[in-house]
């Protein structure tokens, strides 16, 4: 009788992987599809930090920006679709939003 859990965990531990796994590379090819976009739409713009959500279906990009002319930026994305996955290239705007730097703010004063 103990075989039978045993026998099952087996079953169970690579699906659970797998999930894992699909859910680690939707992230990386939504982080490098808000990368090109942002790139493509707002060449001005640099990276400071990005987080990406894949637990949810579309993958939600929240990208921190600042420009050459020390204005910061908070963008956050969608993309795919529930069921085209990431990879169908939909990128929806969710908002794009002028944050202030704390470490700038400090220096000026």
């Amino acid at each position: 009788m103990p075989w039978e859990k045993i026998f099952q965990a087996f079953f169970i531990a690579p699906c659970i992987y797998g999930i894992c796994l699909e859910s680690k590379r939707r992230s990386d090819a939504a982080r490098g599809m808000a990368k090109d976009w942002l790139q493509r739409n707002y060449r001005g713009c640099y990276i400071q930090s990005i987080q990406s959500s894949s637990w949810r279906w579309p993958v939600v990009v929240i990208m921190k920006v600042y420009t050459s002319k020390d204005e910061d930026f908070e963008i956050k994305l969608k993309i795919g679709l529930f069921f085209g996955g990431v990879f169908n290239d939909k990128i929806r705007i969710i908002y794009i939003r002028k944050t202030k730097n704390p470490l700038r703010a400090k220096s000026s004063t």
